[in-house]
């Protein structure tokens, strides 16, 4: 018997409640991605790292930003490459934006209020626009917005 290889990625929503009292999530987006589409940061666990670790480095590593508080949410197969995203929320210990563009090209904090403007992949209409409504990228920023 055997068992099919599956990577492990974590992908995750952060936030934090800035000095103003809106609470923010971190969003960004890749240059080959379609125009305007923002999602929530990813990123594939190294060998011997535990899931809460590897959310704390990869949001280190995309966005600059320090975390904390994470916890695990939800999971989703992604077949490509067999993997596994496994879905959490962490909080910001810091909200100073570094992209040095080799993983993304932008990273940006936005409020509830700024996402209902947000239009929807595959739409045509200038602006941001919200991941694919059958991602968990998505579940967990509809997740956010309902809290």
């Amino acid at each position: 018997m055997t068992f099919p290889r599956t990577d492990p990625a974590v992908i995750m929503l952060v936030t934090h409640i800035f000095p103003d009292g809106v609470e923010r999530c971190l969003l960004g987006r890749q240059a080959q991605w379609p125009e305007g589409v923002y999602s929530t940061l990813a990123g594939f666990v190294d060998p011997g790292e535990t899931l809460e670790r590897a959310v704390i480095r990869e949001v280190k590593e995309e966005a600059g930003v320090d975390v904390d508080e994470v916890r695990y949410l939800a999971s989703q197969p992604w077949p490509f490459p067999s993997s596994i995203m496994l879905g959490f929320i962490a909080t910001a210990k810091s909200t100073e934006i570094f992209v040095e563009q080799d993983e993304l090209e932008q990273a940006h904090w936005f409020s509830r209020e700024d996402l209902d403007g947000f239009a929807e992949w595959g739409d045509d209409a200038q602006g941001y626009k919200l991941t694919r409504k059958d991602s968990i990228s998505r579940y967990l920023i509809e997740y956010w917005r309902q809290q």
